[in-house]
């Protein structure tokens, strides 16, 4: 009875560790495509002169990314445009874009643990929230 519950606590936090990888692996894979899906909505953003730089990238990477919060107190995404001459002031306007020119979107995603967060031990161990960081570049077309 006391080896069969000991090995059941063992399993379980096995099991928990397993399903915790899972969902951090789904994030990653899907701040991936919010990072591909971004670059390539910067990369072809000449064809859609309705909006700014920033608003359609950002739009893509939101739209890929339930729950992207880059504003406020409840920020967990952040998004930076990268051209050749630097990172992209989304306040400043518009930067003129030439084919062929390199166009990078990173996309820092910041991921809740959920079960890390709630174990007192484990919490103090792992860092919770974890970081996950994309970045893909393609070229304007």
């Amino acid at each position: 009875m006391v080896e069969t519950t000991l090995m059941i606590l063992v399993v379980l936090l096995l099991l928990m560790g397993i399903i915790e990888f899972g969902f951090l692996f789904f994030t990653y894979v899907r701040v991936s495509n919010a990072a591909r899906e971004g670059a390539r909505a910067g990369s072809l953003w000449s064809m859609y002169p309705h909006s700014t730089l920033c608003e359609h990238v950002e739009s893509s990477v939101k739209g890929e990314v339930e729950g992207c919060t880059t504003e406020g107190a409840d920020k967990n995404c952040d998004i930076v445009i990268t051209l050749d001459d630097g990172p992209v002031d989304c306040s400043s306007g518009d930067p003129d874009l030439e084919a062929g020119e390199p166009i990078t979107v990173t996309v820092d995603y910041d991921f809740e643990l959920p079960f890390v967060s709630g174990l007192p031990i484990a919490r103090d161990i792992f860092s919770s929230p974890y970081l996950v960081s994309r970045a893909v570049v393609m070229r304007v077309q």
